[in-house]
C-alpha cells in the first residue's frame, strides 16, 4: 500500500504506516473522520491492496429505510413479501469475497445493526424468504463521521456491533490539524494538472499563504475543488489569490485557527492583511485603502508574513 497518503505530519504519518501494514490483511476497519478527510480513498486503497479484482461494494447506510434494510443487505426471494415479484441479490451477496464498505455506518437503523451483527458473528446470512444460509466472505470497512466512538459510548450505536467492525479503528486527521500538508498537496495537484494537459502553473506566494491560513472545513475534498477552479481561472502561468475564490466570510474561522495556535498579534495582523489582499485579487492599492495602511506597509507585511 505504498503511498497510501503522503504527509509531513507526524501523527498522520504514523497512522499511514499502520494502515499500510493492515491493508493486506482481512481485518475489518473503522475509518472515522470529518467529511473530505479521505476515508473513501483509504478504503479503496485497502481494497486494491488486499482484494484487487474482486467486488468492491459500497452501501450508504444513511439512505436505507429501516423497513428495507434486511432486503438491501441480504436480498430476498420472489414472494417473500408484498411487491417482491422477483429475486433480489443483497449487498452481502454482491460483495462476495471482495470488500463491503459501510458508508455512514453510524446512520444504520437499529434493526439493521442487529441483522448485520448476526451476519458478522456467524459469517453467514439468509436472504429474506428463505432459511438457506449463504456464506459471508467479504472484508468489511466501515466509514463513520467524526464523533462515532462517542455515539457508541452513549449507546446510540450497538457496542457489540462496533467491536465486530473495529478490528482496527483509525481516526483520520482533519486538514486544519495537518497544515504542513496543505502546500505540498496543492503543488502536487498543480503538477498532476500539467501532466493531464493543463498549462504548467506556479503558485503565487500570497496564494500559498491564503491556502495555509484557511481552515478547510471540507478538508482535502474542499481543497481539491478550490484548486480545480483555480487551474481553470488562472492566467499567465500563475495561480494568484483571486483565482482561489475562497469565501469572504471565512476570515473569522481563519482568526480562530490563528488564535488556537497562540499566534502573536502581529502574525494575525499580517495574516488578515494577506487575506484582504486575496479578496482584492492582489490589488495592493485597494487592499491598502481597505486596511487603512500605506502601500509600503502592506508590501512589507506581505513580505514578512
Amino acid at each position: 500500500m505504498k503511498g497510501l497518503f503522503v504527509t509531513r505530519n507526524r501523527k498522520a504519518g504514523e497512522l499511514a504506516r499502520t494502515l499500510q501494514r493492515l491493508a493486506a490483511s482481512d481485518l475489518s476497519l473503522v475509518l472515522e473522520g470529518e467529511t473530505g478527510v479521505g476515508k473513501s480513498f483509504v478504503a479503496t486503497r485497502a481494497h486494491r491492496t488486499s482484494r484487487r479484482g474482486r467486488p468492491f461494494v459500497v452501501v450508504d447506510c444513511g439512505s436505507l429505510p429501516a423497513t428495507l434494510v434486511p432486503s438491501a443487505l441480504f436480498g430476498h426471494r420472489a414472494g417473500a413479501f408484498t411487491d417482491a415479484t422477483r429475486h433480489h441479490t443483497g449487498l452481502l451477496e454482491r460483495a462476495g469475497d471482495g470488500t463491503l464498505v459501510l458508508d455512514h455506518v453510524e446512520a444504520l437503523p437499529p434493526e439493521g445493526q442487529t441483522s448485520l451483527l448476526r451476519a458478522l458473528e456467524e459469517r453467514a446470512f439468509s436472504p429474506v424468504g428463505t432459511p438457506v444460509l449463504q456464506p459471508f466472505r467479504a472484508r468489511v470497512i466501515a466509514l463513520a463521521a467524526a464523533g462515532f466512538r462517542e455515539s457508541v459510548d452513549v449507546g446510540e450505536f450497538r457496542p457489540d456491533l462496533y467491536h465486530r467492525l473495529a478490528g482496527f479503528h483509525a481516526t483520520l486527521l482533519a486538514l486544519r490539524y495537518r497544515p504542513e500538508d496543505i502546500l505540498p498537496f496543492a503543488l502536487a495537484f498543480l503538477r498532476r494538472a500539467a501532466r493531464k494537459g493543463s498549462a504548467p502553473l506556479a503558485l503565487d506566494p500570497d496564494a500559498g499563504k491564503l491556502l495555509h491560513a484557511y481552515p478547510w472545513p471540507g478538508n482535502f475534498r474542499e481543497l481539491e475543488t478550490v484548486l480545480i477552479r483555480a487551474v481553470v481561472q488562472a492566467d499567465g502561468g500563475m495561480v494568484c489569490p483571486g483565482d482561489l475564490g475562497l469565501p469572504a466570510g471565512a476570515w473569522p474561522q481563519v482568526m480562530e485557527v490563528a488564535a488556537g495556535r497562540a499566534a502573536p498579534l502581529v502574525e494575525i495582523q499580517r495574516l488578515y492583511a494577506v487575506w484582504v489582499l486575496g479578496l482584492e485579487r492582489g490589488n495592493v492599492s485597494r487592499a491598502a485603502r481597505i486596511l487603512g495602511v500605506s502601500r509600503r506597509t502592506l508590501i512589507r507585511w506581505r513580505r514578512d508574513s
